[in-house]
């Protein structure tokens, strides 16, 4: 555990353990929005494939965002109260429950593929292309999970920039085979739309190899709760009563766009290029309020179990001053440059013309926005749930 969590500054310590976590999201959105770059080389349509492909993917990334949420918290909580060896079992039997979930969700959706991207408003000349940019991601998102998940428990102990580090190495990874893929350099073959997919996977494997290096390493993986199967199940449903009001906060926002996206998609390929190009660059522009709800949690929760009390009072002022400066700054950006960053992603001066507008009319809450962001964190980190729901 990271000494600097109870007793250091807390605005300073928040920005600090912020600013690896940024970074680290920011090299995994940063990679999305390069696989839209590529992607958009190839045309509308398979922009708009992705663009449907999205909210699918979108809402299994929350899901076990949500579910990070209470690993992080969970382990945090037990660093705080001086129990390192119920820390590595919460880490452990997390890892692998969720490692197990996935596959059955990813299963389902391979199963129902069709009905579900026409669900969400694909008609039947795109949906090849949606299923063929889909099918890797959900044969390889286990591996983007143990990513997630691992993440989680190593910023719980206030492991930051080896973490960041890894992530880092997973998005140059990204980049790299998304130019190499889609395009045949060299002498990989020319994938296009499945390139990018591929990639991705690629990217997703080499962090969760790298991660659970780094969560042996910390002492943060133990077998041990074999020894006892119900105990672990027990410490398991804790981790659930935290993530679970965790999830169903995180997957609205993809169900939302999963709906905005059927609506959307009865306007054109054009149109759907477009939501998809500035969702993406959404999740981009407000790394720094994401990283920062994300940090919060385990932040809160070694400080809640440590019974610092002071330190929460002062987390929330500081942390709600960071996050509306960051929503407001990043408003700004989206409003005064809305044709550029558009343009960087598509020629098509009708994507552009109906992607502006999001920007303005959307922007104008991101300061609202984190502000409910660090709220939830902070309930997850308390562990508060009654106060949430009053």
């Amino acid at each position: 555990m990271d000494d600097k969590i109870l007793n250091a500054p807390v605005r300073s310590t928040l920005v600090t353990m912020a600013a690896p976590a940024a970074f680290g999201m920011l090299m995994t959105f940063l990679f999305q929005l390069i696989d839209t770059y590529f992607v958009g080389k190839l045309g509308t349509k398979p922009l708009a494939a992705m663009s449907y492909a999205y909210p699918v993917y979108f809402f299994l990334v929350a899901f076990f965002m949500g579910a990070a949420a209470g690993v992080s918290s969970s382990v945090a909580k037990a660093l705080g109260e001086q129990q390192p060896e119920k820390a590595r079992q919460l880490t452990t039997i997390s890892i692998l429950s969720f490692v197990l979930l996935t596959f059955c969700l990813a299963g389902i959706g391979l199963v129902f593929i069709d009905e579900l991207f026409l669900a969400v408003g694909a008609n039947s000349e795109i949906l090849p292309m949606v299923k063929i940019y889909m099918m890797p991601l959900f044969f390889g998102m286990f591996a983007l999970i143990i990513g997630l998940i691992g993440n989680a428990a190593l910023m719980a102990k206030g492991v930051m920039i080896r973490s960041t580090v890894v992530m880092a190495i997973g998005g140059i990874v990204n980049v790299v085979f998304d130019y190499l893929l889609i395009f045949g350099i060299g002498f990989f073959p020319e994938l296009g739309l499945a390139g990018a997919a591929y990639a991705t996977v690629l990217s997703w494997l080499v962090i969760a190899v790298l991660m659970i290096g780094l969560i042996v390493r910390e002492s943060l993986f133990s077998l041990a709760f074999l020894r006892d199967i119900r105990k672990a199940m027990s410490d398991l449903k804790g981790v659930m009563v935290i993530a679970g009001p965790a999830i169903a906060a995180q997957i609205l926002t993809p169900i939302a766009i999963a709906v905005i996206t059927r609506s959307v998609a009865q306007y054109g390929d054009d149109a759907v290029a477009a939501f998809g190009i500035v969702t993406r660059v959404e999740s981009l522009i407000l790394v720094g309020i994401l990283s920062l709800s994300v940090v919060m949690t385990p932040f809160v929760a070694q400080n809640y179990g440590a019974k610092k009390w002071l330190r929460l009072d002062q987390t929330v002022a500081n942390a709600g001053r960071l996050t509306v400066y960051w929503g407001v700054l990043a408003f700004a950006v989206v409003a005064l440059f809305s044709d550029e960053i558009l343009g960087t992603f598509t020629q098509s001066s009708n994507v552009i013309s109906l992607g502006a507008p999001y920007f303005w009319i959307v922007g104008i809450s991101f300061p609202s926005f984190g502000l409910l962001l660090i709220t939830t964190s902070f309930f997850n980190g308390v562990q508060a749930l009654d106060c949430r729901f009053s």
